[in-house]
């Protein structure tokens, strides 16, 4: 083909990245990775393919004009190809700021943080009041565990560009993962300034008045969060989990129902809502529940625990006494069903195994020694057992 016919074909794929918002130069990647999808990308992929056989030095990044040859393979997710063009063109220009900055955002995509981080330094010795590459730096450095540079970049950014949404609302996860909730919170009330209707920023601040005691703050989080998404299933969990602390039991059923009903898998979400009916005596519903997630996950030495309790509160102990000690063979370092198993022996007045099984318990877990003493039964299988380790010492 003509240098002509690759120079139109360059142009409409120009046109393409421009109008959705992509960047023929710098990129503006989009949120959370997002790619072109269905026609607009077999457009780009269609256009890739016939520049490969108008102008094959586009391909190798051999051509200034390459840029917008890699900016179309980033654009449909072909990561490989738009690193290898970056890669060429900067070894040939290495002052060239778009190219710098769109290698870091490729590497990211590529999970190569370091290299990204190497990228976006050297984009960022070109230009140091780029907001979008100590953004995206900022990505990287969270990604390779360096989560204090990382809110290093994002404060940069936001000096830049005060209205730097992204940079807010990564900076509020950043914080809500380092437990500086009260600093999470200020990150996602500036999210929600600038964007009213983030139904996640309302769903990470309510994590972040959850985890500092604000049960109620939370809970009208988690609100805001599903009147703009009522799909947001983490945001129906999390509100459940609160009101379930909250002795709200009715409510946490309804939004524990709601999450299932959202992702039918979640053996957290049916663990959960069977403890709250648990919660309100109702035990056959809670057994069903318990059924359901081991038969999901059968290693899910909790749920063994929990129908055993359950089995136990319909006076079917033999039954509970089993899940105790299946829960003890899938989890041997969790304390509760060892506990639970002594406190049905002891009424069994098998004390050997009582015995033996408390003092499991109380090795996984010591503050239980303090619980087992207030109870009749196991304080006096607690001081037999101090009783015999004496006659053993004497």
């Amino acid at each position: 083909m003509s240098s002509a016919t690759a120079d139109g074909l360059l142009g409409r794929l120009a046109g393409l990245l421009e109008w959705h918002g992509l960047g023929s130069a710098a990129l503006t990647p989009r949120p959370r990775g997002g790619r072109l999808t269905g026609e607009d990308a077999d457009e780009v992929a269609s256009l890739l393919d016939q520049l490969t056989v108008a102008d094959s030095g586009l391909k190798q990044g051999q051509s200034p004009r390459s840029l917008i040859f890699g900016n179309g393979c980033f654009a449909i997710g072909r990561y490989a190809e738009a690193y290898t063009v970056y890669q060429e063109m900067a070894a040939q220009r290495p002052d060239d700021y778009a190219v710098r900055f769109n290698l870091g955002v490729t590497c990211l995509r590529r999970r190569r943080p370091e290299e990204a981080v190497s990228a976006l330094d050297v984009a960022l010795e070109i230009d140091r009041f780029s907001a979008s590459a100590y953004y995206q730096r900022g990505n990287a450095k969270d990604d390779v565990g360096d989560a204090t540079g990382a809110l290093d970049d994002y404060a940069e950014a936001i000096s830049l560009n005060p209205v730097y949404l992204q940079a807010y609302y990564n900076q509020g996860i950043v914080l809500n993962n380092l437990g500086r909730y009260a600093d999470a919170i200020a990150a996602f009330d500036a999210v929600v300034t600038l964007r009213p209707d983030i139904s996640n920023a309302y769903l990470n601040r309510g994590v972040a008045r959850d985890e500092l005691g604000d049960g109620g703050g939370a809970v009208a989080d988690y609100d805001e969060a599903l009147r703009h998404n009522p799909d947001n299933a983490d945001a129906r969990f999390n509100k459940a989990r609160v009101c379930y602390r909250l002795g709200r039991y009715d409510d946490a059923v309804a939004n524990y129902t709601a999450a299932i009903e959202l992702r039918p898998d979640d053996v957290e979400a049916i663990n959960n809502r069977g403890l709250a009916y648990d919660a309100q005596g109702k035990y056959v519903e809670a057994i069903a529940d318990y059924d359901v997630a081991l038969r999901l996950r059968p290693d899910f030495a909790e749920v063994l625990s929990n129908r055993g309790a359950a089995r136990e509160s319909l006076g079917d102990i033999e039954a509970a006494l089993t899940d105790y000690l299946e829960a003890q063979k899938v989890v041997p370092e969790f304390a509760a069903p060892y506990y639970n198993a002594a406190r049905l022996y002891a009424d069994q007045g098998d004390i050997p195994k009582c015995a033996e099984q408390l003092s499991e318990a109380v090795r996984l877990q010591p503050g239980l020694y303090a619980e087992a003493e207030s109870d009749e039964m196991l304080g006096w299988v607690l001081d037999l057992s101090r009783m015999r380790d004496e006659r053993q010492g004497g």
